[in-house]
């Protein structure tokens, strides 16, 4: 509530999250095709997950100022395994995509600059997600026209594009 102008301002917070930019020694890129819930049916989008299970969990961090990055390496080591199967040897911290002034949401954007494949995915009761490698020209294109659906991740990833290959 601003008393000023005797508006009720919004506010949202969710738990941050981890999306991995990952290649293969062949220069394919390590997506995953997910069941989602809300785009009603399969979506390709960056390997991730949350960095907090609960809202709780993430107040309690931010409570004692707990360093979030560091949090967020541990989940984004967490994810590859669960979701893609294999083990980080060596990541890097990219940035943080953060939402808007009312919805506070935070991203951060890791590469996997070298892994070690385990054997299949470990995944989490409900989840439907499988991995696809592919070449670096159709993962551009997949960002033009919106198949990987996740705009923030698009705009990291073509950003990567630009700097960083």
């Amino acid at each position: 509530y601003d008393p000023q102008s005797k508006r009720v301002l919004e506010k949202v917070r969710r738990s941050p999250g981890v999306r991995l930019i990952i290649t293969t020694d062949d220069h394919k890129f390590v997506l995953t095709k997910e069941l989602r819930k809300e785009v009603g049916g399969y979506d390709i989008r960056l390997p991730g997950g949350k960095v907090f299970d609960t809202l709780d969990e993430y107040r309690a961090a931010c409570n004692a100022r707990e360093n979030l990055l560091e949090k967020a390496e541990a989940a984004a080591r967490k994810e590859a395994r669960e979701e893609v199967g294999i083990e980080i040897e060596k990541l890097r911290y990219l940035t943080t995509s953060t939402c808007g002034a009312t919805v506070e949401w935070d991203l951060y954007y890791f590469q996997v600059e070298k892994f070690v494949e385990l054997e299949g995915q470990n995944l989490e009761l409900g989840e439907d997600i499988n991995v696809i490698k592919v070449h670096r020209d159709e993962v551009l294109q997949m960002c033009l026209d919106g198949r990987i659906g996740e705009d923030r991740s698009v705009a990291v990833l073509l950003r990567y594009f630009l700097i960083i290959i």
